[in-house]
This record gives structure tokens, C-alpha cells and sequence, in this order.
């Protein structure tokens, strides 16, 4: 076991799994919003509609493994605005957004694997208040869908404002 590796057992719906990476993971309907979204969430050079169906592009592939480019622009248009990212266009690279529109197509990405359990860690960090803003009732709707939300902060006043929320 090497240094801040942990262990322990992962149950969901009442049943043990095993999840040993980020397909694992996703077949367990689990999707994260990594701490540093510039080293773990985001390929800067890449244009934001890719950045958003990345993970999902399964989604968009037919029966000979080609890519549905009109289904999956489809898509990318419609999590853009359901999250209200400001882009001029969703081909441009995203590494030029704003760290909050960053974080909400990190989110986009991980609400098209349709997740039962969303992990956010440390997502609130670096964003302006109107971002934070919309993450929180983004949050919000999800729980209303009965979709497991776990948030990691060390921004106590945000910790507490989703606990009072849900206590």
C-alpha cells in the first residue's frame, strides 16, 4: 500500500464492490469531480464539447464503433446550457474559461454518465460566487433525483450550507 492509499470496503444499494479505476467506477454509476481540475479534469487544449462527452463518448458511437458527430454535438449544446457555461463556442479550448465554467463542464461530463453517486471534492474552490451559486442548486436538483451527492471541502461555511439544506 503506498502513502495515502486507503482501505476498506465500498457498498451501494446494499451490495459490496470492487472498483480498482475510473471504468470500474463508472459501471457502478459513480462519477468525481477531481480537487485540481487543471491537472485531473480538464485537457486545456481540448475544445470544451470534447471535454464535456470525453468520458461518455460510447454514448455517441454506432453500430461500427463510428462516432455520431450530430448526436453527440446535440448533447454538448444541451449540457452547455443546462449548466450555463459561458463559451463563446464549444469548439473553443477550455483551458481558456474561467475556472468556473471549467468545474461546470467537469460537471456536465460526469452528469451525462447518468450517476448514482457523484463525488465533488474540493469543487467550490477558485470559482467566482455566481459559479458557486449555480453549483449549489445544481447540487441541489440532484439530490431532489435522488442522486447521492458527496462533498468534500475544507470551506466550512459551504459544508454547512448544504448540510443545513439536507439535515
Amino acid at each position: 500500500m503506498w502513502p495515502g492509499q486507503w482501505e476498506g470496503k465500498i457498498y451501494i444499494d446494499g451490495k459490496q464492490v470492487d472498483i480498482r479505476n475510473c471504468q470500474q467506477a463508472i459501471a457502478q454509476g459513480i462519477a468525481m469531480v477531481p480537487e485540481d481540475r487543471k491537472r485531473d479534469g480538464i485537457v486545456p487544449v481540448m475544445a470544451v464539447g470534447k471535454n464535456i462527452t470525453l468520458a461518455a463518448l460510447n454514448k455517441f458511437t454506432g453500430g461500427i464503433s463510428q462516432l455520431d458527430d450530430a448526436e453527440e454535438q446535440k448533447c454538448i449544446l444541451e449540457s452547455i446550457q443546462q449548466l450555463k457555461v459561458k463559451t463563446s463556442s464549444p469548439d473553443l479550448a477550455i483551458g481558456r474559461l474561467s475556472g468556473g465554467n471549467q468545474q461546470k463542464a467537469i460537471l456536465a461530463r460526469c452528469l451525462l454518465l447518468n450517476p448514482r453517486i457523484l463525488i465533488l471534492d474540493e469543487t467550490y474552490r477558485g470559482i467566482d460566487i455566481g459559479a458557486k451559486y449555480e453549483i449549489y442548486k445544481l447540487i441541489n436538483q440532484l439530490v431532489q433525483q435522488g442522486i447521492a451527492v458527496i462533498v468534500i471541502s475544507s470551506e466550512l461555511p459551504e459544508v454547512l450550507a448544504l448540510a443545513i439544506v439536507y439535515w
